[in-house]
């Protein structure tokens, strides 16, 4: 059938299978359209499931799911659609569509005024730029050379990394340490495979990463041509929005919805593949369409502030007597009103991995970083606090512990009326997802805390200064800290400590802009407890999803993002082995990254928990590794190595003060990371460093004296 029969078919097939109706739609397609219609509307499909979840369509109301599938049917180019493509309704997501209708009917000496005649990858570098974007990280391959030739001798740089996740992870870490786009292009087939797993990171850190890929024509689209994959398909389940555009006309319209998208409420990937004869398509395309002023699919609207439930929180502020802010990456564009709250409320501060510096760790208030390797201080304090304020977070289960032991006195506060948990996010599905709010706010975690603060005003002075010295009692007894090794052999956490001590001592925290990048480990943990952070976007990690081999590609980004910056990478020598080939990237564009290898020869986080959790049958946990410094210098970068206490002072301080990239090989003694949260514990249940003999044993050679049950951590 066609259009006109399809829609109320597809409705049909909805109503009756109670908003599931994807297997049922799949073989109503198989049965009615030719195979390689039936691979694009399967894609197509779960979209159409998603609108109408998203929506809340009850199923009697069938309108707007045809409205929906007539905007999916438009994809597959069926003639009788795409005379209504200027009619066409709203996508799903309720943005403009852009529908400036483009011709290529001109004869070869003739011209349109107002128009020019372009390609379909000059279309997308033209968006590119009317989107402010001067920086592209990508790999070439068949499918995608139309769209990469459109940057050849042009205003935006194209970065070549070694291979695609690289590429992935370096646009990951531009956006994430300018809190601006990311953009990464990549060929069709193991292009797209190999940006997987940047995306779901991308999506899991909350980072507005878009990527391009080419696809085959759309000829051989489900004939299984040479590099060709469903990457729609393959991509939906980690990005906001995954596109296939089969029609030169779609093309502004899916750039401007994937920028729209990736922005709107939290950040996150999208995705648009593309065919190459759609971007080797060149027609008569209208100035207008590029015209800053004209129709753009603009960013979302921040949501309205329920003032009932600001003064609700306000009030709840006031009267806690123990009050704690717990502040996410959510609040990284907003330092300075958190700051300003914070103070005048004399409210202690606990941040996630992603927010910290957001609040200056070095003020009396900072209890830094929480969670399962976080400060036991900040973990004592949200046990014991009676009002916890979440803001841009979201009850991550690495901050949380085990849930129904989560905030005891801040429930027990809520059942008394005296206090509870205020929860301010911008991404609505986080409340009650973990933990139940008693204050749900959604909101711009700025404009919730601009309307909040003129009302802040401490009712009982006396018991907030009583919480804030206990809280700092805390802090002083419970402080990170180390056992030294024998013989004068350093550990990660010297080194970060010796790394840490010069930036502060030097002033260079304060007078230059400083990123850390870092790889996954026990190297990423002690930096977040070494090193005292003193503004938001400096600690540049993989965080939810826990990528190693992601802090190279990472510092890479850092470093392109902002050229005059110090950017230093500590890396495990696990997490460097899985993508060090990105040296390559390092040297081809000179960039001044500073590289510190955690060498102990293992993944010693990992080789701890078999340790505690399987009685210490260890497997697949010891590297094999090259000679690091030879390994830098092959690619013509200056290097060196460090392995005793007495050299270290030195070590790093040329290391930071090279003129131009540098990498040390830091030869450190194994260690576990404390505190732990071990998993089915509270988050006050912490295993301390005062335990350490007993867990750890005295020697690598005897088990300690502390078992360990249940699930390892993941």
């Amino acid at each position: 059938g066609g259009s006109a029969s399809l829609h109320p078919i597809v409705c049909q097939a909805f109503a009756r299978t109670g908003g599931d109706c994807q297997a049922a739609y799949v073989q109503f397609l198989s049965a009615h359209l030719r195979p390689t219609q039936v691979v694009m509307m399967r894609s197509a499909t779960a979209r159409l499931c998603q609108a109408a979840k998203a929506s809340k369509v009850s199923r009697s109301t069938l309108r707007p799911l045809a409205l929906a599938s007539r905007t999916l049917v438009s994809q597959c180019r069926w003639d009788a659609v795409r005379e209504n493509a200027a009619q066409a309704p709203r996508p799903m997501s309720g943005s403009a569509v852009q529908q400036i209708r483009l011709t290529s009917d001109v004869s070869k000496s003739g011209s349109v005024a107002g128009s020019r005649m372009l390609s379909g990858g000059e279309v997308i570098f033209n968006l590119l730029e009317e989107h402010g974007i001067d920086t592209v990280f990508g790999y070439s391959g068949g499918a995608v050379l139309p769209l990469i030739d459109a940057f050849h001798g042009k205003g935006i740089k194209w970065i070549q990394s070694a291979h695609e996740q690289c590429s992935g992870h370096s646009a990951t870490a531009y956006a994430k340490s300018t809190g601006k786009f990311g953009v990464c292009i990549v060929t069709s087939g193991p292009g797209i495979t190999n940006l997987v797993t940047p995306l779901q990171d991308a999506l899991s850190d909350g980072v507005p990463l878009i990527v391009f890929s080419g696809q085959v024509p759309t000829g051989a689209m489900g004939t299984d041509a040479f590099q060709e994959c469903p990457a729609t398909e393959i991509t939906r389940p980690c990005t906001k929005w995954s596109y296939v555009c089969l029609d030169f006309n779609q093309l502004p319209w899916a750039v401007n919805e994937a920028f729209r998208i990736a922005t709107s409420g939290r950040p996150g990937p999208v995705h648009i593949d593309l065919p190459k004869d759609i971007v080797s398509m060149r027609m008569q395309v209208p100035d207008a369409v590029f015209r800053k002023s004209a129709p753009t699919a603009a960013v979302d609207g921040p949501p309205m502030l329920d003032m009932a439930l600001i003064d609700k929180a306000v009030q709840m502020l006031n009267k806690a007597k123990r009050p704690i802010f717990y502040v996410g990456q959510g609040a990284n564009h907003c330092p300075e009103i958190l700051t300003a709250i914070a103070k005048k409320a004399n409210v202690p501060v606990t941040t996630t991995l992603h927010a910290m510096g957001v609040f200056d760790e070095r003020d009396p208030l900072s209890l830094h970083m929480l969670g399962m390797h976080g400060a036991a201080y900040a973990n004592f304090a949200i046990q014991n606090a009676d009002c916890i304020v979440a803001i841009g977070s979201r009850f991550d289960d690495r901050t949380t512990g085990v849930v129904n032991k989560y905030a005891p006195k801040a429930r027990a506060a809520e059942a008394d009326g005296t206090g509870g948990i205020i929860h301010i996010n911008i991404d609505r599905t986080t409340f009650g997802k973990v933990v139940k709010a008693t204050i749900p706010i959604w909101a711009d975690t700025e404009h919730a805390l601009t309307a909040m603060e003129p009302g802040i005003e401490t009712e009982d002075t006396a018991s907030r200064e009583a919480w804030v010295k206990q809280c700092q009692d805390w802090k002083e007894q419970y402080a990170f800290g180390y056992v030294k090794a024998p013989g004068g052999r350093i550990k990660t956490q010297q080194v970060i400590e010796a790394t840490n001590d010069y930036l502060q001592k030097s002033g260079w925290m304060d007078s230059k802009d400083v990123f850390f990048c870092t790889g996954v480990g026990n190297h990423q943990m002690m930096s977040c407890q070494f090193i005292r952070w003193n503004r938001p976007r400096q600690m540049i990690t993989s965080g939810s999803l826990g990528v190693m081999g992601a802090g190279l590609p990472f510092s890479v980004g850092v470093q392109v993002a902002n050229p005059k910056a110090l950017t230093i990478l500590i890396d495990g020598d696990g997490s460097f082995g899985m993508t060090n080939m990105d040296l390559q990237t390092v040297v081809r564009y000179n960039l001044p990254v500073k590289i510190a290898i955690m060498n102990d020869a293992r993944q010693q986080m990992v080789w701890i928990w078999q340790r505690l959790f399987f009685d210490g049958r260890h497997i697949s946990v010891d590297n094999v590794n090259p000679d690091f410094v030879k390994l830098a210098q092959a690619w013509g970068m200056e290097a060196a190595m460090c392995d005793n206490e007495a050299d270290l002072p030195a070590a790093v301080e040329k290391w930071l003060n090279f003129d131009g990239p540098m990498l040390m090989d830091f030869r450190v003694v194994p260690d576990i990371c404390l505190p732990m949260v071990a998993p089915g514990k509270a988050l006050d249940e912490m295993i301390l460093l005062e335990d350490r003999e007993a867990i750890f044993g005295k020697s690598e050679d005897e088990m300690g004296t502390m078992k360990f049950e249940g699930l390892a951590p993941s």
